[in-house]
């Protein structure tokens, strides 16, 4: 299996994070480094986070992958970094988080850097009741992105948070999958979002070490799916992502 939304545990891969994946057949891990959960950090806290995450990679080569992370308000020097990150140093994909809204002109030059190389584009997406961070991307936000750019391969991370209206507004896109992570959603979550996007666009991620991996990968087992739906979305679907990504 593949979990495809992890995070460092400081500048390091959590401690526990190898001997779990071995224990419930996860063989690869695909994470990113997000400056200690710094919400708009400085240039070199990006860098530093994204040579921490690159150091990882190349530590446990065989069990770990990257995104690069991109403070898209960095502009000219972020995106040089962004190039470097995939072109020489084998990271595999561009993360967003929190410091811009994913369809912001900002980014726009990373989007469509990440569409030559044909990388995969996970952006943090999260609609709240109350604590709505000010650039926090939701389910619109990346609806609107994905209509402007459909060559992008966007993954809605978290499922946006509010699960059954975020399935309903990215639907209408193909070129956009939802992963699993985030400790709200369940069972019936996972279910619902196959029943509302297909398989194919369903992607296991557990949010390690925020989150458990067992009880993340507990929902999609226990959300009634076929064994054919459950391999899509633990392997299938990110290994096909992760294999068209040019070098």
């Amino acid at each position: 299996m593949i979990d495809a939304h992890i995070h460092l545990d400081g500048s390091e891969l959590h401690p526990a994070t190898l001997e779990e994946g071995d224990r419930l057949g996860v063989r690869l891990f695909v994470g990113s480094s997000i400056c200690n959960y710094e919400h708009y950090p400085t240039w070199e806290q990006v860098r530093l986070a994204n040579d921490d995450m690159v150091a990882v990679t190349r530590r446990y080569p065989d069990r770990v992958a990257g995104y690069c992370y991109v403070n898209p308000r960095h502009g000219e020097k972020a995106l040089a970094d962004f190039r470097r990150r995939i072109e020489d140093q084998g990271m595999i994909g561009l993360k967003l988080w929190v410091a811009t809204l994913c369809n912001d002109p900002l980014a726009f030059p990373f989007i469509e850097q990440a569409i030559a190389y044909r990388a995969p584009i996970l952006v943090h997406s999260w609609r709240k009741a109350v604590g709505q961070l000010p650039y926090e991307s939701t389910a619109g936000h990346v609806a609107d992105l994905a209509r402007r750019y459909p060559e992008a391969r966007i993954i809605m991370a978290h499922m946006g948070g509010q699960v059954e209206s975020a399935m309903n507004v990215i639907a209408p896109y193909p070129n956009v999958s939802t992963d699993t992570s985030g400790t709200p959603i369940g069972a019936y979550e996972v279910a619902l979002a196959v029943e509302r996007l297909g398989a194919d666009r369903v992607i296991f991620g557990s949010d390690l070490p925020g989150a458990c991996l067992a009880s993340n990968l507990g929902k999609v087992l226990c959300a009634g799916l076929s064994p054919e739906a459950v391999k899509q979305i633990t392997e299938g679907n990110m290994s096909r992502l992760l294999e068209e990504v040019a070098r």
